[in-house]
């Protein structure tokens, strides 16, 4: 069985303007096809998608151009008040999974409607056309009521840290890699994790490839991620979200 592989590009925003075409074109020197981009509305509050519109002008060519546009929070970011909300579970996943940008984790049914909706009016008002039908919360991190609210709004498929979920209930259960950035030991440790992670899931039949635009601040890091790239094009074919719940 040949294995698909699935590669996204997440937290594209005018904050990362560069960071985002420098991996784009990372991904056409491997002839990786148009890959979803997870979409921040308004990253960290500081970065409206409407108050840029050259940037919003790069979004309507790449998606031209077949890369689907995918709603990724609204700020991707953690509220304070928000975080104070969850319990001792949420507590543990934002200490060892994110840094402070689970924004959806401890948000009850009322506060993620309202985020949605949010995302989905900045959505409309930069004019980009269709709306998204995938939406992924930042850090894979979901609340217990995100899913149900998704499904209401028209959105088709999510993810979280083990695979895939679909509004007719299929699920595809697939692992990610991912680099860390944050600081020198997750770094180091990405180096080492995640082409292990390669060849320790080579045989699986569904792999995903996540990319953030901070990967691209050290050359190291950028080094692993072509060395994954180049491995998973040897042994597997890539793919989107789509094609894998219709296989």
């Amino acid at each position: 069985m040949t294995r698909r592989v699935l590669v996204s590009l997440h937290d594209v925003s005018p904050r990362h303007e560069k960071a985002v075409q420098h991996a784009l074109d990372l991904l056409r020197e491997f002839e990786i096809p148009p890959v979803p981009l997870l979409v921040v509305p308004d990253f960290h509050g500081q970065w409206p998608l409407d108050a840029h519109p050259a940037f919003l002008e790069k979004l309507r060519s790449w998606q031209e151009q077949g890369h689907e546009l995918v709603l990724h929070g609204y700020w991707h970011r953690e509220l304070e008040l928000d975080a104070k909300a969850g319990g001792a579970g949420e507590s543990l996943k934002r200490q060892f999974l994110t840094g402070g940008e689970g924004e959806f984790l401890s948000l009850d049914a009322a506060r993620t409607t309202e985020r949605l909706d949010a995302g989905l009016a900045m959505w409309d008002r930069c004019g980009l056309s269709p709306r998204p039908k995938g939406f992924i919360p930042p850090a894979w991190l979901h609340n217990d009521a995100l899913d149900a609210e998704l499904w209401k709004r028209g959105f088709t498929w999510t993810e979280n840290h083990a695979g895939l979920r679909y509004y007719s209930g299929a699920e595809v259960a697939n692992p990610v890699i991912s680099w860390a950035s944050r600081d020198r030991i997750r770094r180091i440790a990405s180096r080492v994790v995640c082409p292990s992670l390669e060849r320790l899931w080579r045989k699986r039949p569904v792999m995903r490839i996540a990319l953030h635009p901070h990967d691209f601040d050290w050359p190291a890091l950028e080094r692993s991620i072509r060395l994954v790239l180049a491995r998973a094009r040897k042994h597997g074919n890539w793919a989107l979200p789509g094609a894998v719940a219709r296989s």
